[in-house]
């Protein structure tokens, strides 16, 4: 887990430096150009409290609004509203900035999991597991091949009609694990429950969930009651 504030402020810099110009930090961080560079390109470390001063202004909620309005993809599909975060799940520098706003969230629960599902949710699973020091534990369609012990469950979808089973290794829980489940969006939060299933079944502690987005509040409302109060979403969106 990371510890030196001042180390994770560079670095959300050099990871908003892909993002904005230098004429643009200036405007967020009320610092000059010159002192940023020096920042970005590691020629001087801020002292501790400058640190936690950027930071504080970088994950301030209005400019992660913007980086969401720039980059996903809101639309309507045969009726139904979804959300694309193809731009900020594949884009490394992206996932450290909402990785961090993981990190911030829930840092204080010691948890030693991250837990997701693929496709989509691998990469800020990774990243979330990263910055937390934890283990990733992925949750697949299909069975790997050479492990016979699973744990199991499965969900119903609508669109297209359908079940869908997912696997996790039984090595890869135990009993003492504090899991944060994870994934990029959340529509029914169908997906989440059942990975919440799995942590039951393996007699684990599910003590979080974060997505980077949420269409409704639906599905953050059956996992607060299912699951845990404790459910983060950087950005919801309108259902209709």
């Amino acid at each position: 887990m990371l510890t030196d504030i001042r180390v994770l402020a560079v670095e959300l810099l050099r990871a908003f430096k892909h993002i904005y110009r230098y004429r643009e930090l200036e405007q967020i961080t009320g610092l000059p150009a010159p002192a940023l560079w020096r920042y970005i390109n590691h020629r001087i470390m801020p002292s501790e409290e400058r640190a936690r001063e950027l930071i504080e202004k970088l994950v301030r909620e209005p400019i992660i609004e913007d980086i969401i309005k720039k980059r996903a993809l809101y639309v309507k599909w045969h009726n139904i509203r979804l959300v694309n975060l193809n731009q900020i799940v594949y884009d490394v520098s992206l996932l450290k900035i909402f990785s961090y706003i993981a990190y911030q969230k829930f840092m204080k629960y010691n948890i030693n999991a991250v837990m997701t599902v693929e496709i989509d949710g691998i990469p800020v699973g990774v990243s979330i597991a990263d910055i937390l020091d934890s283990k990733l534990v992925v949750a697949r369609r299909r069975p790997d091949i050479g492990i016979k012990y699973y744990y199991q469950t499965q969900f119903f979808v609508t669109d297209p009609p359908g079940v869908v089973n997912l696997y996790v290794p039984k090595m890869s829980l135990s009993p003492s694990d504090r899991v944060l489940l994870v994934d990029d969006v959340i529509i029914s939060g169908k997906t989440l429950l059942a990975l919440n299933n799995i942590v039951q079944q393996a007699g684990a502690t599910t003590v979080g969930v974060f997505a980077m987005a949420a269409i409704g509040e639906d599905g953050i409302k059956e996992l607060k009651k299912e699951v845990t109060d404790n459910v983060f979403v950087v950005k919801v969106f309108p259902k209709e």
